[in-house]
């Protein structure tokens, strides 16, 4: 099921992609970090919401017209375009079935790609049920005691207000789920993108490693963690929020990010949206056999657990 000497198109000797989070995401606040990303040749995935915010975040979506020619801009230049929910707050099943057809309509085909976005009760698999047993139970635990109370998302459960799993499970090939510290994503989730029989609406999963904000991004890909992933010849996918500090309020790239990034790009790395690098390791997986079983999901979570304690005790978040 793993994926042993893999090999990457055109003889490169790793891969590394991003998912961008359009969490609080402008054109003003993001456009600068595409403009470096299309120069040095680096393709990666870019979500987006169709509808405005109704939630606590804030951003641009497919219904303003300057954001949506700039989308339509990324895409043409060989960006990948990714659903993160129809928007920010709360949802239901109709709302969200039109902005997935307005989403088609204004792209030209569905989705290929999905991260659920923080407490959307429309989320598909989230809260506890991202996680098996004993874990799913200590998370709600967790919850409780921080006064969270029970949580529940309910775009995976048929009959709900804000249903959504059947057009999921017929148009989305990948939703995300882990996110690791480590820069080698695939070191950290040997059998992504996999598919569990208890989230049966969802395709296939896969793991991201922690950009999410400058300071993390900047960390994870430093000159001796690209040296560790040329070496071990590994898969990165960073998991990140471009609005989250990568572009100042005069307009400016952060020095290092770009430095960083002009060091990775100058490697012999292949650099593609994540729903081709996906695609790339199913096919590239030694067994027809994506199916994974508990063991496997109690294993990732618990190095899943042990790296989000380090994160918090690094960046106190």
């Amino acid at each position: 099921m793993t994926h042993h000497d893999l090999e990457y198109p055109e003889g490169k000797t790793f891969a590394f992609s991003i998912f961008d989070d359009t969490d609080n995401s402008t054109i003003a606040n993001t456009r600068p970090v595409y403009e470096l990303l299309q120069k040095l040749g680096l393709r990666t995935t870019k979500s987006v919401w169709v509808e405005p915010p109704r939630g606590p975040s804030s951003g641009d979506c497919l219904r303003d017209p300057g954001y949506r020619d700039w989308i339509l801009e990324l895409q043409s230049s060989g960006f990948e375009i990714g659903f993160h929910g129809p928007g920010d707050g709360h949802f239901e099943r109709d709302e969200i079935l039109n902005a997935f057809e307005d989403y088609r309509r204004i792209l030209g085909s569905y989705p290929a790609i999905h991260a659920n976005h923080q407490a959307n009760t429309s989320n598909v698999y989230w809260w506890q049920d991202r996680f098996p047993a004993p874990y799913k139970w200590l998370y709600s635990m967790y919850n409780g005691l921080r006064g969270r109370g029970f949580k529940r998302s309910g775009g995976e459960a048929e009959g709900s207000e804000v249903f959504w799993g059947d057009v999921l499970s017929r148009h989305i090939r990948y939703v995300r789920n882990l996110t690791f510290n480590h820069v080698n994503t695939l070191a950290c989730d040997p059998c992504m993108p996999y598919r569990r029989k208890d989230t049966p609406l969802a395709n296939y999963w896969f793991s991201s490693s922690d950009g999410h904000t400058v300071e993390e991004f900047n960390d994870l890909i430093c000159p001796s963690n690209l040296d560790r992933l040329e070496h071990e010849g590994g898969c990165c996918i960073v998991y990140t929020h471009f609005a989250s500090g990568f572009v100042d309020e005069s307009g400016r790239i952060n020095p290092i990010f770009q430095a960083r990034m002009e060091d990775l790009a100058s490697r012999n790395g292949w650099h593609v949206p994540v729903t081709r690098l996906l695609d790339h390791l199913q096919e590239s997986r030694k067994s027809e056999d994506d199916m994974v079983n508990t063991s496997y999901l109690r294993k990732i979570t618990s190095r899943w657990i042990l790296q989000r304690i380090r994160k918090r005790l690094r960046y106190g978040r």
